[in-house]
């Protein structure tokens, strides 16, 4: 897995060899990166974060600040390991690791003010039960209330109808697919 676009272009990420982290694949990130625009000056949240791919390319791309948030300590040093390399391509982004759960957010949200993208990625098998309590979550709805939140859909039958069911909380609230990847895309 390497970096597709920006100052970082073709650095190779290290990741943990593991059946938790599925990294979506090159081409599926390639064409949802591109689709999301300019990342000049934006504030990125990368939560299940795994090797750290989607915040380390929004930082690539020219993202001011990326908070990537992950549980599993092993997975923590890999992203660690990941921002050094970025760091020395000239990548001037302020990165934060955060280990904790996902749903700890008012741990999470204490050290962030507010986002401009959420991305999320968890395991497929508690995806859908994972976003329903996060946009449940007062502290999670107060920080991500002007972002757009692109999460990474199961690719198991009847995933979408599970993620339908949070459609009345949004504004915006819409499936893309890129290659054979589907991700939710919501707004607030």
């Amino acid at each position: 897995m390497q970096i597709i676009s920006g100052k970082a272009r073709g650095v190779v990420l290290d990741s943990v060899d593991t059946l938790d982290i599925r990294p979506t694949s090159a081409r599926a990130r390639k064409a949802l990166f591109d689709s999301l625009g300019s990342f000049e000056e934006a504030i990125v949240l990368d939560l299940c974060a795994g090797s750290g791919a989607m915040g380390l390319e929004a930082a690539s791309r020219g993202a001011e600040i990326v908070y990537s948030v992950e549980k599993d300590a092993r997975h923590v040093q890999i992203i660690e390991r990941n921002i050094r390399k970025l760091q020395k391509t000239g990548v001037e982004t302020e990165f934060q690791v955060i280990h904790s759960d996902i749903l700890n957010m008012k741990k999470i949200t204490a050290e962030i003010d507010e986002v401009d993208l959420i991305f999320g990625d968890p395991p497929y098998d508690i995806s859908a039960e994972l976003f329903s309590q996060i946009v449940a979550d007062e502290n999670f709805r107060n920080m991500a209330q002007n972002s757009l939140i692109v999460w990474e859909i199961p690719d198991n039958a009847g995933a979408v109808g599970e993620f339908i069911r949070c459609k009345s909380l949004f504004s915006v609230f819409n499936f893309r697919k890129f290659g054979s990847t589907v991700f939710l895309m919501a707004e607030f």
